[in-house]
């Protein structure tokens, strides 16, 4: 008969006399760098080099949506419950906003992690993160008039708003504020983080610093580049468009529109026959 435990760091497979059978530790790349420096790049680097399951952006909100927005709301006031609930389920890498804001809680919680600070030309990194926040802005505008008409897309824009707020400062690009942030993290990650467990790195460095820093074999394929400028492969298509919460948003205002000529129909049909 096997008995599981967890403890802080890694996961234990016993039998019925308690001999530990094999010890695997669960997260074993922490990303820190902040989001529009590779970090897209990174993460299908990752998986290519045979991490399994490795938690971007995109799998936050897709997984982890309640649980984080416990965090913003305040309801949970640490993240044990996150990490054991989310994390410990067999993520071996995480990469991007809210993970990279709270590096430290993670590296808290796997110690033998490898972290990664992806870094950028703050310049080139401001200008490039606002032009994705002016293009979804134009491209999604009418979101911000239905959220009155759908829970689970209010739900959603102040989530982001909360991780805005969390990781760079308003939602709105400030280039003061946004910059100073940024410096800010950078160096922190830096004084927290030991040396000889930090990889400073920049995607354009490509496959060689990464591989030698995990004791990973160079891939045969091209080093990949993600979620350029140009690119049609939108990571806020894909969240508007194929995930759960895109599904429930539609749900509700399929609803509402259904609702709505109905609703007129009856009033029109009281006022003839009254």
């Amino acid at each position: 008969m096997f008995t599981f435990s967890r403890s802080k760091r890694y996961i234990r497979y016993c039998n019925s006399d308690n001999r530990l059978l094999s010890l695997e530790i669960i997260m074993k790349v922490i990303c820190a760098g902040a989001s529009k420096t590779g970090t897209k790049s990174l993460a299908k680097a990752l998986r290519i080099l045979g991490y399994n399951e490795v938690y971007d952006a995109e799998e936050a909100a897709e997984f982890a949506f309640k649980e984080w927005e416990d965090i913003w709301l305040g309801k949970q006031t640490s993240l044990d419950v996150i990490l054991d609930s989310v994390y410990s389920k067999n993520v071996e890498a995480v990469v991007d906003i809210p993970h990279s804001a709270f590096f430290e809680q993670f590296l808290e919680r796997w110690p033998e992690a490898k972290v990664i600070l992806t870094l950028r030309d703050e310049d080139d990194w401001f200008q490039s993160f606002k032009s994705m926040i002016d293009w979804a802005n134009k491209k999604y505008w009418p979101i911000h008039y239905l959220r009155y008409i759908s829970p689970t897309l209010n739900r959603m824009l102040n989530w982001q708003v909360w991780l805005f707020t969390t990781t760079v400062g308003p939602e709105k690009p400030h280039p003061f504020l946004w910059k100073w942030s940024y410096r800010r993290h950078n160096k922190y990650v830096k004084a927290v983080v030991p040396s000889q467990q930090l990889l400073e790195y920049r995607v354009a460095e490509g496959w060689q610093p990464l591989c030698e820093f995990l004791g990973k074999s160079v891939p045969g394929e091209k080093f990949p580049f993600e979620n350029s400028a140009d690119s049609d492969d939108k990571p806020a298509d894909r969240v508007m468009q194929e995930s759960w919460i895109a599904k429930q948003i539609a749900k509700e205002l399929g609803i509402v529109l259904a609702i709505i000529p109905l609703s007129l129909a009856v009033v029109f049909g009281l006022y003839y026959y009254l």
